[in-house]
Formats: C-alpha cells, structure tokens, sequence
C-alpha cells in the first residue's frame, strides 16, 4: 500500500514538473528582429553603424573609398576575417567599377563629339571591361585598416584604398592608352569625394 501512496506522489511531482516546463517554455518568446539587431551591433564601432568613411572624420582632405565586409556563422576566426575580407574588396570594387564607368564613358563621349557614343553595345561592353580592369587592379592596394566582432559572433571589417594609390595604379596600366589613364587620374578626385559622400549618405 505504502509502495503505492510512494509511485502515486512521485509521479504527481513529476507531472507537475513536466507541466512547469510545458508553461515556461509556452511563455518563451522569441526576441524580435530590432532586438536581434540591437544585439548584434550592442558596442559596435562607428564605423559599422554610419558608414565607413566616418572611420576618417579627423582627418580633413584624407580621400577614401572604403568597404564593410561581415562574416557570421563559423567558429574559425581565420576563415571569417578573410571571408569578411573578401566582402569589403568586393564592396570596394562594386563602387569603383560603377564610377570608374561614368568617368570613361564621359571621356569617350568627349573625344568621339559624344552624341552617338555609348548606342552600340560594343560601346558599351568596352567600357565595362576596362572599368572592371581598374577595378580589379586596384583592390591589391586596399588595406585592411580595422576590425570587430559582434557580441553574437559577426566578424566585420573595414578595408580601404586612399586616391594617391588609385592614381599610382592607373597611371602604371599600360594596357590602358595614355589619353585614358590621364582621364582617369585628372577625375580621380571628385570620384573619391563623390563616393564619399555615398558611404555617407549625403
């Protein structure tokens, strides 16, 4: 009888423990995505939140395009820096290759009298190839100039390239004729400031 009364009160326990856990799991929520996001950027440079170029802000008349890169869901820290690496270079390039275009096709529609530049697709296609040619070239000489890792695990980088070194490495392609290396290099400037103000938001 005594054996009974015993099993009877143990599993009484037990399903109320059970039901415990039943309710404090029911009552659970998941956070939400501006918690998540708050969570994620919780101490975070402000560089990461603003936009990479407030990085220089210090610095008067220091010209930069620069890229953000972020890598999450690995635990090896060599494989996320370098794949957080790749997606700043890549950012870089997407930036330069886009304005790299509208500064060769402004130069080719000078020197051709312009109305009819940029009609045939080959136009167009030449214009693409050396924009990602310059592209391309340039990203060997950005730099990796900071890094931080979120509180969740995210690896972020900034990688820059300055416009002395934009110049430096148009200027030495010789695949590219001497006429547009120099139309390259004289707007190089305004390019830096136009896509500063892009990282800015302005």
């Amino acid at each position: 009888m005594m054996t009974g009364m015993k099993t009877g009160v143990l599993g009484l326990v037990m399903l109320i423990a059970v039901a415990g856990i039943v309710a404090g799991c029911a009552h659970k929520v998941p956070p939400s995505p501006d918690e998540l996001m708050r969570k994620e950027l919780q101490g975070a440079p402000e560089w990461v939140v603003k936009g990479c170029n407030s990085y220089w802000k210090a610095e008067e008349g220091k010209k930069m395009i620069c890229g953000v890169g972020s890598f999450s869901g690995t635990s090896n820290p060599t494989l996320a820096r370098e794949a957080a690496i790749a997606r700043a270079r890549t950012d870089i390039a997407q930036k330069l290759q886009l304005n790299v275009n509208y500064i060769l096709k402004d130069y080719q529609a000078t020197t051709t009298g312009g109305a009819r530049f940029g009609t045939d697709v080959a136009d167009e296609q030449h214009i693409e190839a050396i924009s990602k040619q310059v592209s391309d070239a340039n990203l060997t000489g950005s730099e990796l100039v900071d890094t931080w890792i979120s509180e969740i695990g995210t690896y972020y980088t900034l990688v820059a390239l300055d416009a002395k070194k934009f110049k430096d490495t148009v200027s030495r392609m010789g695949s590219l004729s001497e006429p547009m290396r120099k139309a390259i290099v004289e707007r190089a400037d305004k390019l830096f400031e136009e896509l500063e103000r892009t990282s800015e938001g302005k």
